[in-house]
Formats: structure tokens, sequence, C-alpha cells
């Protein structure tokens, strides 16, 4: 669908009009707004349990699960990497694909594409800030019409009837509300001067349209009659499914990345409520406080939109709700930009926060900020897990937030009041020029961490005295500390001297939106699964940015950069775009890490009643470290956990999980797991086809549980089903 000349145009193709379905009015009672058997949110239902009580497959059979279907998802055209996670609900799956993120909605026993419907965007497509495939759709039904919502790479939201795809007339502008209307920003024509997408610096963005500016179908540059916010005011997007609460959708953003940005302004972000049966808009929270409004004195040199430093501070994340309290959780990412804030003092709200919000007037609630002032990319990056527990005697609805930061944030979802005590910890000062960072920072008391945090002494390899003095060595060339170390500056002026600083949990995480955390509602218990690791974070003056520091990066010559100053040359090491290259390469001896082992990473069990850790594994396998270097002959080495995000959800019996496209061995075999949700032990393994991409789902249909996984990048991209053998069938498998 585009706007073009004044006129919406859409593509909704039926392929199979209908599929078997139960009617939505029989269906059973809901549980946290999902029917028994189905998947009808992201995380399977509004508490982002990733929980589902099925159990026809289970420890006895998990092993014997075959390949009903593949449906190609790389048909319909490319992608980055495959991050969706389907839905399932009254009878069919529901998912997005490629960088348009078309909806689809899919046979679930045969793998037969329904109907598609996309939406041609024009420039706000090419010039999306993440222009991939999104993560998911979000349902809605009243019973006897139902819905499917997806937002787009370009922003806009779009209701699509859940039978036919076909947009609902009633919704919007025939089916369609534009989301950049409404943020308090006029719209204008919008025209690019090249053919290429927004790069991830924010550079070569599109521009206002000049008056009378017709589109090039040649060069593909000029106004193809598409509208938007102007860009000088920014980039805007989304990257994640809305969360429908009762009869209100429910809205994020994105913006582009804050690696190195190059302008110090950008579009505030909002959360903003929509009426499911119309579109209108019925209220907007602002995610950066204006003046007047509660937290605008956080922003201590100003808040307002235009000034300098304030923008982004994106929800980017998927949501979580409880329909009961009427509450809707948002996880909040950070300002501008990634790791350096001298530009914008204070403690930032509601930047790496979670902000509950009323789902029907947009109210807030309560809010809980897990990093003051940051400078880390510690953005909150998964849907807060709702769990209700008994807590000393005492039965208590929480939220239990994983983050990059390594830990789990267990807050009352009614109050936010934290269930263990969070410590206002001091910290580390930064020694960059202007940077004025928080004194302190909340340390949870319990669950103990999930990933390594910082570098001191006693985290370092100690299998010989020259092996603990090499490695120490190597460790103080950076700048050491428990947790939250500032970057340092790259030419050693600081005062301490260093060139760098040690980060753990990197930008990645702990936990990142590949991984995330499943919780089982029944025991109280959450399976995180994460990553753990060490770099370097240091900063440097951009030439050609706004900004004061950022990652070591070189934006000259780019579109949409400043000019080069006066007797600029080019920065050796700053490349376009891979700023982050060899952070992590510092960190090793002869290829063996500094770094003790350790039970972090892969798996980690907790039991949110006691906030005792119960069990961990690693992320599929463990891989032996071998070296020739003469500094560890004749020492053992331990192995090394798998690397990468494991990617979790759990049943009645069981804990399933894939372990992501980083994770597990760099080639075939690759493996679906099961394990024991009291023990950890692993209990089986099914061979798949290739490693998932994103966290699986489950649901019955026709009487036959199934799971369903995204897999593959560019244009090899899938969504695979596995089930378990029909009696008397060999092979049980068919491909379409």
């Amino acid at each position: 669908m585009r706007y073009h000349f004044g006129k919406w145009r859409w593509m909704a193709i039926a392929l199979v009009v209908t599929a078997p379905a139960v009617a939505a009015s029989q269906q059973k009672p809901l549980t946290r707004g999902n029917a028994a058997g189905e998947w009808r949110y992201w995380a399977a239902d509004a508490w982002s349990t990733r929980y589902s009580p099925l159990d026809q497959i289970d420890a006895a059979n998990f092993g014997s699960l075959q390949v009903a279907w593949q449906w190609n998802a790389g048909q319909f055209g490319d992608d980055e990497y495959y991050r969706t996670t389907p839905l399932y609900a009254n009878g069919r799956l529901f998912t997005v694909a490629t960088t348009r993120r078309i909806a689809v909605a899919i046979d679930p026993a045969n793998g037969n594409t329904l109907w598609h419907w996309r939406l041609d965007e024009g420039i706000r497509w090419q010039k999306a800030p993440r222009q991939f495939a999104g993560r998911g759709l979000a349902y809605w039904t009243d019973g006897s019409n139902e819905r499917v919502i997806v937002v787009t790479p370009g922003y806009h939201l779009a209701s699509l009837d859940a039978k036919t795809g076909i947009p609902d007339p009633k919704f919007g502008k025939n089916g369609v509300v534009d989301l950049m209307d409404g943020l308090g920003y006029p719209l204008v024509p919008l025209a690019v001067d090249d053919s290429g997408p927004l790069i991830i610096s924010d550079a070569a963005p599109p521009r206002k349209a000049r008056p009378g500016e017709k589109w090039d179908p040649v060069k593909k540059i000029g106004a193809d009659g598409t509208i938007g916010i102007d860009p000088a005011q920014g980039e805007i997007a989304n990257s994640s499914p809305a969360i429908v609460v009762g009869d209100v959708i429910i809205v994020g953003n994105s913006a582009v990345h804050g690696y190195y940005p190059i302008r110090l302004r950008n579009i505030a972000s909002a959360i903003r409520g929509f009426d499911v049966h119309t579109g209108k808009q019925l209220w907007k929270f602002n995610l950066i406080p204006q003046p007047g409004e509660f937290g605008a004195e956080t922003w201590t040199k100003s808040s307002k939109v235009g000034s300098e430093g304030v923008g982004k501070n994106d929800a980017w994340a998927p949501y979580s709700a409880d329909p009961e309290l009427g509450l809707v959780y948002i996880p909040v990412g950070m300002p501008l930009m990634d790791e350096y804030g001298g530009h914008r003092p204070g403690n930032n709200l509601f930047g790496t926060s979670l902000v509950a919000l009323d789902a029907k007037t947009g109210r807030r609630r309560w809010h809980y900020q897990f990093v003051h002032h940051d400078i880390w990319d510690y953005d909150t990056p998964m849907a807060p897990n709702l769990v209700d527990v008994t807590v000393n005697g005492q039965r208590r609805k929480i939220v239990a937030q994983t983050t990059k930061q390594g830990w789990v944030y267990a807050l009352d979802r009614v109050t936010g009041e934290p269930i263990w005590p969070i410590v206002e910890t001091p910290v580390l000062q930064s020694e960059v020029p202007g940077e004025e960072t928080w004194k302190t920072q909340p340390i949870p008391s319990k669950p103990e961490p999930y990933s390594q945090q910082g570098l001191v002494e006693s985290d370092l390899i100690d299998y010989t005295p020259a092996i603990k003095d090499s490695a120490l060595k190597l460790a103080k060339r950076c700048r050491m500390g428990p947790y939250f170390i500032p970057a340092s500056p790259t030419d050693g002026s600081a005062p301490s001297g260093y060139k760098c600083s040690w980060y753990a949990p990197g930008a990645s995480g702990g936990v990142n939106i590949d991984g995330g955390t499943a919780a089982d509602p029944e025991t109280g218990r959450i399976y995180v699964g994460s990553q753990s690791g060490l770099s370097t974070i240091q900063v440097q003056k951009d030439p050609c940015s706004e900004f004061r520091y950022s990652s070591p990066h070189d934006s000259c010559g780019l579109l949409g950069a400043l000019p080069a100053p006066p007797g600029y040359v080019a920065q050796a090491g700053a490349a376009r775009g891979n700023g982050f290259e060899g952070r992590a390469a510092g960190s090793t001896i002869g290829g063996v890490s500094i770094l003790k082992p350790k039970q972090y990473g892969g798996v980690t069990a907790y039991d949110m009643n006691t906030g005792d850790k119960i069990w961990w594994v690693p992320n599929g396998i463990t891989t032996p470290v071998t070296t020739t270097d003469p500094l560890f002959a004749g020492v053992t080495l331990p192995p090394q956990p798998g690397r990468g995000q494991a990617q979790v959800i759990t049943t009645k019996t069981l804990v399933i999980y894939g372990t992501g496209r980083s994770g597990g061995p760099p080639r075939p075999p690759f493996h679906l797991y099961a394990i024991d949700k009291a023990t950890g032990k692993e209990i089986a393994k099914v061979q798949i086809p290739a490693k998932t991409t994103a966290v699986p789902m489950t649901f019955m249909h026709r009487g036959r549980q199934y799971i369903v996984f995204a897999t593959g990048a560019g244009s090899n991209t899938a969504l695979v089903a596995l089930t378990l053998p029909r009696a008397g069938d060999g092979s049980g498998q068919a491909k379409h």
C-alpha cells in the first residue's frame, strides 16, 4: 500500500480464502488473553510467558518429532535474517515475511498459503530505519470478527480481516492508519537523492521534496508522492508487533540505531493507543517527557522536542500486558546516543526503564529505571514476563524484566516496587570530557546474574602463576571494574590514561531480542536464554558527525553527513559501519579468553518465588579450547560453553529451545532441544533443517500439536513445522 499522488493502493491476494477453523464464538474461555491450545501473542499470551499448557509432545516422544512441512518465506523476497514468531488463532497460522513485512496466513495442517497482503510504501519503505520483516503480528477477535494487526517498516498500522487478508474498510483510511500522523509533526512530501536504503548511522536519509518535484523512474530519485514527517526532524520506524489489550491497539516505535549517528536531534518516541474498530488515536504517552510533564526535570539541559540531544528513547521491543489489571508494560530503550551522553545531562527518563501504562487512557501508573543516564546501549530489549508467585508466604503479582545488564529485575506489577532489594550503588564515573554519568546504578540483590558483568581480578584465569600474571597484565590495559564501566577516549586523554574500558555485558547483552525469557505460570519459574562475553568500549570524535564523541567511526563522505573539517585525514581503523570490529579480540591470549569459564549464557532457570537460581545449561553444545601458545603448555583447558542466545519456550512438561543463528555448532547437523524443567537435564534433541533464527511457538491443530520456528537469511528463509508422526506413517514429512 502506497501513498501515491493522493491515492492509497494496497495488495491483498487470497490464494485460499478459508481454512478449517473453529468458530471464535465457540472457543473455550481465555487464559491471559489466549484460547486453549493457541498462541495469539508474540510471546504466547498477554503475559509474555512463552508458555503453552500442551503436553501431547512430551519427554517420551520429543525425539520422534518430524518435519510436517516447510513454508518458503523467501518466495516473497529477501530479508536480513528471519526473526518472526508466528501466531496461531482460530485454525490459522499468521506470520510476516521479507523486508516489506508482508502479512501472511498459512494453513497449519500443510503449510499452504491462504492469503498474503503487502503495503507499497515507496520512499517510506526505501528509507525505513528498520527494514526487515519484524517479529510478528497482533491478533484481535470479539468472538465473531477477527483481525490481524500489522505495523509496517514505513510506519503504517493496518487491520486485516483474518479470514481473507482484506483491510477493514472501517479502520483508518481503507484499513490503514499512517502512524507518522498524530505525533505532533506536520507531514510533507518526501524525496530521495539516491536509490539506496538509509545507512545505519542515519546517513543517506530522505528529504523534504521541493515544490513541483517529480519522480525519475530511471535514476529512481526525486519525489514519488509519498508523504511523511520532514526528515530534518529525524527518522522513525517500528520493529516489533503491536499488542492488543481489550479493544485498544498499543503501538510504539523504533529509531535509527544509536551506534554512531550523525545528528544531535531526532524524533521523540511515544507510545500510543488506537481503537481497534476505527483506528482512531485514543492517547499518546511521551517517552521523553515534555516540559511540564512528569520526569521532564530529569533532562537537565532540556527535554523539549527539537532541543540538542533530544530524540530516540524508543520502546522498540515487544510489550506485555495484564488484561485484568488493565495495564500494559513498556520496556523502553535508551536516548541518543549509545555510548556518549554529554549532550543530555540528567538521568533521562524514561530511558532504559519499564513503564506501566493504563491501557485505556495511556496514563502512567508507575515506572522503574534500570540504568540512569545510559551510555552502554543497555536498551530494555525484551517483553517482560508476568507471573504470580508466593514470596515469604505472600501471593504476589510480579513482573520479571530480563535485561542486557545480565540481571533479572523483579518488581510488583501493580505498584512497581522491587520484590527483593535493588540497591542504588556507587559506580565508576566517566573520564570523557563533557560526560556527566550518574553517581549510582540500581543493583539487584536477587536473583544472581546470568552473564559476565564488568571485569575484576578474580574473574581472570589463573591456571598457573604465569597465566595469572599474563591475564592481569592484559586486563590492566583497559579500565576495570565490577559493572557499568564508562567508555574511555581512544586518544588516552583521560586522567587515568586509559584508551579503552572493559565491556561486559556488551551492547548485545546479556539478554537481547534474539533470545530472552520464558516463564512457567504454574510454578513461577523463569528460563533465561542469554549470552556472555567480554569486549572493550571506547569513544572518539567522528569528524563528520554533530556529536562530540561516538563509537570509533568516520562518517565523512556519506550522504547527509557534515562536511569534512579543514585538514581532514581519513582515520585508520574507523571504517564505515564496522566500528565494533575487533572489540573482543583484545580479551584473549593465544585464542584463550582471559575470563574463567562460568555458568553464564546458555539457559538459566530461576525460581521467582525465592529469587534462587535452580540450574544452568550451555546453549546446545560446549566446544573444546585449544591453543599453541607455550604459556598454556601442560594445562588442560576447560571447554567453552556454547555461544549465542538460546531461544526458549515452555510447555506443560518441557523447556524447548533452539540455539539461535549464532549458537550451536557452526555446521550441520542442527538440533532443537528439550530439557527437564526441574533439573535442566537434556531429555532429547531432534535434528532440524537449519538453525532457529527466532523464538519458536507451539499450538494444537485438529488434534495434533505442532512446533513452528523461523530460520534462514536473505532469500533462503522459511518456517519449519514439526509434529509427531501419525500411527502407521513411515515418514510424516511433506514439504511446501
